[in-house]
């Protein structure tokens, strides 16, 4: 099993090869709030380094989904919206 530093990479490595050429910088949120395990995947969300760095709506990426990280064979991928509400994978514990 792939640690929870291992798979944020993968993700950064997914993400910077989904959005290169791309008239807009991304990245994924630094903070541990946005980042997940829960049953075999880790979660990462991400957004747009200015709306990041400035909390600035203007820069924000409307749609953007989260990314999974299988954490066995550490596949990246984004999830649907579907995915993203029935995975829930930031909520605070109830």
């Amino acid at each position: 099993m792939y640690s929870m530093d291992e798979a944020e990479r993968f993700a950064a490595e997914f993400l910077r090869q989904k959005y290169e050429g791309h008239e807009f910088e991304v990245a994924l949120f630094g903070e541990d709030k946005w980042r997940a395990l829960k049953g075999e995947y880790y979660y990462f969300n991400w957004q747009s380094v200015k709306y990041i760095e400035t909390g600035d709506d203007k820069y924000f990426l409307y749609g953007a989904t989260f990314i999974a990280v299988h954490s066995v064979t550490g596949e990246c991928r984004f999830l649907n919206i579907h995915e993203c509400l029935a995975a829930d994978p930031f909520s605070l514990p109830k």
